[in-house]
């Protein structure tokens, strides 16, 4: 299981959108994951924090690696996100998963978002959807 999640997170910090937002794991192991994002000037918004597109994108991605931690393909079906405070440029955010259920097709997770000072940012609740077993996520 080591090889399948250190090919996870490889997946995961390469390429594509992810690599583009410039996300991080931190820590990955089964029904868990720590993703995190600087807040950088590419994503902030006009008043110069971070944009809340890139802070739900990064529990977006946190959600997802924890539900591909079992080694299925899972989506987004339903989620929602709450604002706290704004996450400070040269922070860096920090999304914790929380696993609440995990079942045949779906799965939920609770994300929290903190800075690198500790600070809350933003909680979220993700509902994944398995599309089915994916023998080739896990190789």
């Amino acid at each position: 299981m080591a090889d399948a999640l250190a090919y996870l997170r490889q997946r995961q910090e390469n390429g594509g959108f992810n690599e583009l937002m410039g996300l991080r794991v931190n820590h990955i192991r089964q029904g868990y994951a720590e993703i995190e994002l600087p807040a950088k000037p590419d994503n902030l918004n006009p008043l110069g924090n971070a944009h809340g597109g890139a802070i739900f994108a990064l529990c977006d991605v946190a959600a997802g690696t924890a539900a591909a931690s079992y080694g299925r393909v899972g989506v987004t079906l339903n989620a929602s996100i709450n604002y706290l405070r704004p996450g400070k440029q040269g922070k860096t955010l920090i999304a914790k998963t929380r696993e609440i259920k995990v079942g045949r097709t779906t799965a939920v997770y609770g994300v929290d978002v903190t800075d690198s000072d500790g600070t809350e940012v933003a909680n979220a609740t993700f509902t994944m959807y398995y599309v089915g077993d994916s023998a080739t996520l896990l190789k």
